[in-house]
């Protein structure tokens, strides 16, 4: 029989023809598909990781970002002279000068807390001598309760840093006096000559959780070093335990993801940096799998249909066949030479070449919008890091100035300290605002002159300055945070470090009506070789696409100029010929209109 068939073929060209076309849509549809599985399905588990990884930095960001606010209220108001004083407090007997510093606290510091974190429950207050006093937020506590009984008080001398610690706290009761049992995340530390607790409802940061969605079975969870739940996307498991199967494979590793082949479950997981807990996705491979398995079962229904069809209507229409594989086969070459994927095949009739085609140009739409999603991505982590690196604020100036209003609150006790604070409550009002990334040089101006003048109050007449930039360009558009690094980096070098007066001169110009210059200039010692190098190569680095961000000050400014502009900003470090001062020269895209 098979032999007869041979020779049939042989001597007929329509059955040539026929064979010769269905091996071709044999070869050509089982290439296509067993490539397209088996690329896809490394698509989809790398699309899948990726997206899941995506996923856990922003969660990981977010909670970071609630953890870090926490902490800055926390050592605001331990650092506090109200504190300091309530911490000196010998004597239990309620005094006037004791209702006067707990109305101080309350008003400089708990209101404004309370109303910015509604989480906090309650802020507790120890000194040495035994004097507890709590100030409470939604729910009270008990009459008889006291810092002493909490678990972790008698470890306390132990916590170098703020502590942060997770439990089930049933300390507190609701309006019919009933004890509640409320997830709390506690900050506990032990002060100079006391003991300050924060406690705060789990409620707002479990928003993060709950707004984690990669798979439909899959879940999210915040976990400590020991596996206790802190966060789920499942909030009835908080305060539970991971199974010890996942604890073990994320112990010890910073992030990744791995396929747990016992559980048949693709881990991924990162590290909050700030309190060193893990976020785990934990994902069913066998959902992540059924668009896979659609795939491949798509693809066999269309190779049998296609090769069944092709053989009974290839008699009729051999020729039409033969003119449209060719058209299609002539198409998948230019696609393959210029790696254009705009391009689309002619679709005609309705049988299987028609079928191969609109499945290539869905093949084409596919990796195009691929394409598409993964260049959009990009752009997101730039703006995420360029967000990330303006909320940094310089601990050295921050201290200082703090320390220089305690000090004047102490010592002088001046009518201009206030004056001080709210320049500072502009500064930082000004820093953590990250909405824009863009503001006007009038608004980059005026938080310089805010910083300045505390650099003033601080150096008197050892620090002096002229600003000259004109009117015109006070509209001109410039990245936030962008003069006064600068200038701080002037204090930093040649007021602080040598002890002499340092005057220091900005300015700005328009070069050839589409550039703007800004100059900021010192009579200090200037940089040295050594760091005008490393500040020449990180130049170099930034325009070759090729930089690591290490540091803060001049470090991070070279990165957040390069990010945001691109190729259309510079900066250039050199030091004055004449005085051997430091001069630094930024040059920006003159904008007039900022985007909101």
């Amino acid at each position: 029989m098979f032999t007869y068939l041979v020779k049939h073929v042989k001597r007929s060209l329509k059955w040539k023809l026929i064979s010769i076309i269905a091996t071709i849509l044999i070869f050509t549809v089982s290439t296509i598909g067993i490539s397209s599985y088996i690329q896809t399905k490394s698509s989809v588990r790398k699309d899948i990781d990726h997206l899941s990884m995506q996923v856990l930095k922003q969660a990981n960001m977010n909670l970071n970002r609630y953890y870090s606010e926490y902490e800055l209220a926390f050592l605001m108001l331990s650092n506090s002279l109200e504190v300091r004083d309530w911490m000196r407090i010998s004597s239990p007997i309620v005094s006037s000068e004791q209702i006067r510093n707990y109305e101080r606290i309350k008003e400089n510091y708990l209101n404004r807390l309370f109303l910015q974190y509604p989480e906090v429950l309650s802020v507790s207050l120890y000194n040495t001598t035994g004097f507890e006093q709590h100030f409470v937020n939604t729910f009270a506590l008990p009459l008889n309760y006291t810092i002493r009984n909490e678990p972790y008080f008698s470890k306390s001398g132990n916590f170098e840093k703020v502590k942060f610690i997770t439990g089930i706290s049933e300390n507190y009761v609701d309006a019919t006096n009933q004890k509640m049992k409320i997830p709390v995340l506690t900050l506990f530390k032990q002060l100079y000559n006391g003991y300050l607790k924060i406690d705060i409802s789990l409620t707002a940061s479990q928003k993060v959780m709950d707004q984690i969605n990669i798979t439909d079975s899959g879940v999210a969870v915040v976990m400590d070093d020991y596996g206790t739940i802190i966060h789920h996307s499942h909030a009835a498991e908080v305060m539970g335990h991971l199974d010890d199967r996942i604890v073990q494979t994320v112990k010890g590793q910073q992030e990744g993801s791995i396929f747990d082949k016992s559980g048949k479950e693709l881990i991924i997981f990162q590290t909050i940096q700030m309190t060193g807990w893990k976020i785990v996705a934990i994902l069913p491979y066998q959902e992540i799998a059924k668009s896979i398995n659609y795939t491949r079962n798509v693809t066999i229904v269309i190779a049998i249909s296609a090769l069944i069809i092709s053989v009974l209507l290839t008699y009729f229409a051999a020729s039409s066949i033969t003119r449209r594989i060719l058209g299609l086969r002539k198409m998948m070459k230019a696609m393959q030479m210029t790696s254009s994927f705009h391009s689309r095949a002619d679709v005609e009739g309705s049988d299987e070449v028609a079928d191969l085609s609109k499945s290539f140009n869905n093949l084409l739409g596919h990796l195009e919008q691929s394409i598409h999603d993964h260049a959009e991505t990009r752009v997101l982590q730039h703006r995420a890091v360029v967000s990330a690196l303006q909320s940094q604020i310089n601990s050295h100036f921050l201290y200082n100035t703090l320390e220089t209003i305690n000090s004047m609150a102490v010592i002088a006790k001046q009518s201009h300290i206030g004056s001080v604070a709210v320049t500072l409550s502009n500064m930082l009002r000004y820093t953590s605002d990250y909405k824009n990334v863009q503001v006007t040089l009038k608004e980059e101006i005026r938080h310089l002159e805010n910083y300045l003048s505390i650099m003033k109050v601080r150096f008197k007449d050892e620090v002096t300055y002229d600003i000259e930039i004109p009117e015109e360009l006070m509209q001109s558009a410039c990245t936030k945070a962008l003069l006064q690094p600068l200038v701080e980096n002037s204090i930093k070098h040649a007021r602080e470090t040598t002890g002499e007066p340092v005057h220091i001169r900005i300015f700005g110009e328009s070069l050839d009506g589409d550039k703007l210059k800004l100059t900021v200039a010192d009579n200090g010692p200037g940089f040295t070789a050594d760091t005008l190098a490393r500040l020449t190569r990180e130049q170099a680095d930034s325009h070759a696409h090729s930089y690591h961000f290490k540091q803060v000050g001049l470090s991070n400014l070279i990165y957040r100029l390069h990010m945001f502009y691109l190729a259309e900003a510079d900066i250039i470090f050199t030091n004055d010929l004449v005085t051997g001062g430091a001069v630094v020269e930024v040059f920006l895209p003159l904008q007039g209109k900022l985007e909101k």
